[in-house]
């Protein structure tokens, strides 16, 4: 079984050997594969009649089928990890965590000896530590017209009136997590469409819920912004924490799917459509480009996966898991 840990819980050697084997299959070419691959999802859309840009659903996003399409991508890139060293798992960053802290920039993810720091505004918001950096030669980003070289901004992202200045909150998980169903009709990224997905994807902001406490966008797509540079375009998994990020998006999910077993057993599989959705995210759909489809993806163990057991910031289970209230208000 595999053990994804906090990167809190990694050893000097640990995170030494996991930015290795990216920096190894960067240079094996299989890395950008893994940008391509994210890109060429994002379009075409699902339906004829939407164009193809990315602000239309897609097979990866703003619908259900957001959470297995990137545990699919995790488990990919993870297998071709292991074939550099069996023993990694990739580890997960808990921005939750890291949103208390007095300066979030100071997190152990950004140390020079893991993933390196932020982007030097003064050069263009460019990576200046870290193996990921360009001056070390190792890390040129690709499909990104921003390139060669891999930026950040974090915490500086502005549009219009709208900062993201900050990551999400535990406030903000809760919300998530007391979400009682897993999507709802009709299954795509309105501010108003309740879910445990369309919560967690980030797109249920202050229009659709007086309850969000922050602007803009929120958790999953917050973090993006949050990061800035690299981690923004379709092109983001060019940014290695992207990998990062998705799978403490994932050990999310997973935690929810824990709780609804415990909670709604008689609802299985926590998964919706079973049919009659968009294309590619049906519970039988293919999860292109990978052999996979949607159900092969609903349980982790069966991936041969689990997520380190660590203490938690509070209890979840304490909630009622019954559908909240609308709150259909600006």
């Amino acid at each position: 079984m595999n053990v994804r840990k906090s990167i809190t819980s990694l050893s000097d050697d640990e995170k030494k050997t996991f930015v290795n084997a990216l920096v190894e299959l960067k240079k094996r070419g299989k890395y950008d594969h893994y940008v391509h691959w994210h890109h060429h999802v994002m379009i075409p859309t699902v339906f004829p009649y939407e164009p193809n840009d990315p602000n239309y659903r897609n097979g990866a996003h703003r619908g259900p089928a957001f959470l297995p399409w990137h545990r699919a991508f995790l488990k990919a890139v993870e297998n071709d990890l292991q074939q550099i060293d069996k023993s990694i798992t990739i580890p997960y960053w808990d921005w939750v965590a890291d949103s208390k802290l007095s300066d979030p920039k100071s997190a152990p993810i950004w140390d020079k000896n893991f993933m390196g720091g932020d982007g030097n505004p003064a050069n263009t918001n460019v990576v200046e530590t870290g193996a990921f950096s360009h001056a070390n030669g190792n890390w040129n980003i690709v499909m990104d017209e921003d390139g060669p070289e891999l930026r950040r901004s974090l915490g500086r992202f502005k549009a219009g009136n709208i900062t993201i200045d900050s990551l999400p909150s535990e406030e903000d998980l809760r919300l998530a997590m007391s979400e009682a169903f897993y999507d709802v009709p009709n299954s795509n990224n309105s501010p108003f469409t309740i879910g445990f997905r369309n919560r967690l994807e980030g797109w249920i902001t202050k229009r659709g819920d007086y309850r969000v406490r922050t602007d803009g966008s929120q958790l999953h797509n917050r973090v993006h912004l949050w990061v800035g540079g690299s981690m923004m375009p379709m092109t983001s998994p060019n940014d290695p924490v992207f990998f990062l990020h998705h799978c403490y998006v994932d050990k999310i999910w997973s935690d929810w799917q824990e709780i609804q077993k415990q909670n709604n057993p008689d609802a299985t599989p926590h998964y919706v459509p079973i049919s009659g959705g968009p294309k590619g995210h049906n519970l039988k759909d293919i999860l292109n480009p990978f052999s996979m489809t949607v159900e092969d993806t609903l349980d982790n163990i069966k991936l041969g996966i689990v997520y380190e057991k660590t203490m938690k910031a509070f209890d979840f289970t304490v909630f009622s898991w019954r559908p909240v209230s609308p709150f259909w208000a600006d």
